[in-house]
Formats: structure tokens, C-alpha cells, sequence
């Protein structure tokens, strides 16, 4: 995939209000499952939790272990390097 096509899917993944609040669930509570997460976040269902869950993978922001029928999730702060990278690479450019 080409660095935009990354950068179009973390954009995508992190612009939507859910997404960030499930990443900021699984910082503070590593290995949470898709239950718990719909049980944290009022009103979402564990099918909108998968689907967000779907496009946080696609970003590389979440990881998920299967353990049974149970799926764990956690950040996977690599996720962010490429847009960290992409973030200097344009502030040299500028010359700072």
C-alpha cells in the first residue's frame, strides 16, 4: 500500500469521535473484549464495536488475539509511526 493509501486509512480511522474513545479505552485497559467495549461506551452495540474495531485494524491502530470464542483487543502505538513520520517529514519541508 502506498504511504496516502496508510495515511487516507489512519485519517479515515481516527476522525470518527467512537474510534478515538475506543483507543482511548483499550490505553487505559489493555485486552479489553468486544463485549466489554460495548458495555463501556453507552448506546454502541458489539456490531458497530466490530465494525470500528474493522476500520481501526485497517489503520493499524488495534491489534486483536483470539482466545476461543473471546477476541482481545489492544493499541498498537506503531500504528501511529508512519503518521508521526509523515507529520516531520512535512514540518522539515516547511524548514522548521
Amino acid at each position: 500500500m502506498t504511504d496516502d493509501g496508510r495515511l487516507d486509512l489512519l485519517g479515515h480511522a481516527l476522525a470518527d469521535p467512537t474510534r478515538r474513545r475506543l483507543l482511548r479505552l483499550l490505553r487505559e485497559s489493555p485486552g479489553l473484549t468486544t463485549g466489554e467495549l460495548a458495555a463501556a461506551v453507552p448506546g454502541l452495540t458489539r456490531w458497530a464495536v466490530m465494525k470500528h474495531l474493522d476500520a481501526l485494524r485497517a489503520a493499524g491502530l488495534v491489534q486483536t488475539l483470539h482466545e476461543g470464542r473471546r477476541r482481545r483487543h489492544y493499541r498498537d502505538p506503531r500504528g501511529l509511526d508512519e503518521l508521526f513520520a509523515w507529520l516531520e517529514r512535512d514540518r522539515a519541508a516547511d524548514g522548521r
